[in-house]
């Protein structure tokens, strides 16, 4: 057996997110690891199941079904697979299972996270439609989890503007979870991709939805939380974008509203920035390219690729900056900033400097 048959094995036989297996294949590698779950390594549910995946045709229905609808089995050894994965350190994902027509690391790099309550309100869904909207005519890929609500209401803005879309499901990817959207994951299938830590015909249940969080905002430049209730599923996509560093947005709703409360909370502790405008929160992971890569040096682009992770001040900027570059002296970032913010790129605000 192989690294990549081990490493879907094992992502057959485990839950998403293990650190123990993860660790165990980041020291040893898939194969290895394997063997030493089988010998009892790991002790508990993990080595049962995978003594019965072993000893049953587990692998080779997964394959079956994978092949039947289409799909691929991704592992980090593949040129689609997304580098900001490995952000997720430990509980990174074994591998992808995909189903679609895009290529995950493609759609990945400009790409933002639609997320929100289950029960929408109809101002939610327009919002999350129109964000959808603004994403396809920018060319930024829209992540979610296709649930009911929010979810939904952002792919479906994507998909109407002729845009790219990925979902990213607590169950197999030839599983339709929720059932009534038979139709819009085909429709995403043709457009983007659906991808899944859970093997074809893996059903889902609370943990993996709450686990699958992490991927949606692993995958996505940014977040948006459209509507949230305290105790939402939506805000650990919320926080596991934060603990990645990534840029969180929350969209303000009526005080009076509970499905907003978590929303209006997480704005309140700083832990999501207030959206005022749509367009403003599209921009900042849209592809440098609009900005005219052409006629900006080196340094420059350095400075927007970094903007399309987060906003900095102009010394975090020039920390940040030294990182890949230690000759990089403060007189030449400070240029550069100028002259992105003369073109009208880039602005300085209160929280420090942002892409327009």
């Amino acid at each position: 057996m192989n690294e990549h048959e081990a490493r879907a094995l094992l992502s057959i036989a485990s839950e998403p997110g293990d650190e123990r297996v993860g660790a165990l294949v980041a020291q040893f590698g898939a194969v290895e690891a394997l063997s030493l779950v089988s010998k009892g390594q790991l002790r508990g549910a993990i080595r049962d199941r995978l003594t019965k995946a072993l000893a049953s045709s587990a692998f080779e229905t997964a394959m079956s079904r994978l092949t039947e609808v289409g799909g691929a089995f991704l592992t980090p050894d593949d040129q689609a697979w997304p580098a900001s994965l490995d952000d997720l350190d430990l509980t990174a994902p074994l591998g992808l299972w995909c189903r679609g027509s895009g290529d995950v690391n493609d759609l990945a790099t400009s790409s933002m996270a639609v997320v929100g309550a289950r029960a929408a309100t109809a101002y939610g869904e327009r919002i999350a439609s129109e964000v959808g909207s603004l994403a396809a005519e920018h060319g930024v890929t829209v992540i979610s989890g296709a649930a009911y609500g929010i979810d939904a209401a952002a792919h479906r803005g994507v998909l109407a503007g002729g845009g790219r879309t990925v979902a990213v499901l607590a169950c197999g990817i030839d599983v339709a979870y929720p059932g009534a959207h038979r139709g819009l994951l085909e429709r995403i299938a043709e457009n983007g991709l659906i991808v899944s830590e859970a093997p074809p015909g893996g059903q889902p249940h609370k943990r993996r939805f709450l686990v699958r969080n992490r991927l949606i905002a692993a995958l996505s430049s940014a977040t948006l939380v459209v509507e949230a209730a305290l105790r939402s599923g939506s805000l650990s996509t919320a926080n596991w974008a934060n603990a990645l560093g990534r840029p969180v947005w929350g969209v303000p709703g009526p005080l009076s509203s509970a499905t907003s409360s978590g929303v209006h909370v997480g704005i309140a502790q700083g832990e999501m920035s207030i959206v005022a405008d749509l367009a403003q929160v599209v921009a900042t992971v849209k592809p440098v390219e609009e900005a005219d890569s052409r006629q900006l040096t080196e340094d420059e682009l350095g400075i927007l690729n970094a903007l399309t992770r987060n906003s900095f001040t102009t010394d975090e900027l020039i920390a940040e900056l030294r990182l890949a570059n230690t000759s990089l002296s403060t007189h030449e970032v400070l240029a550069a900033l100028t002259m992105l913010e003369m073109q009208g790129v880039i602005a300085q605000t209160a929280s420090g400097w942002k892409l327009q």
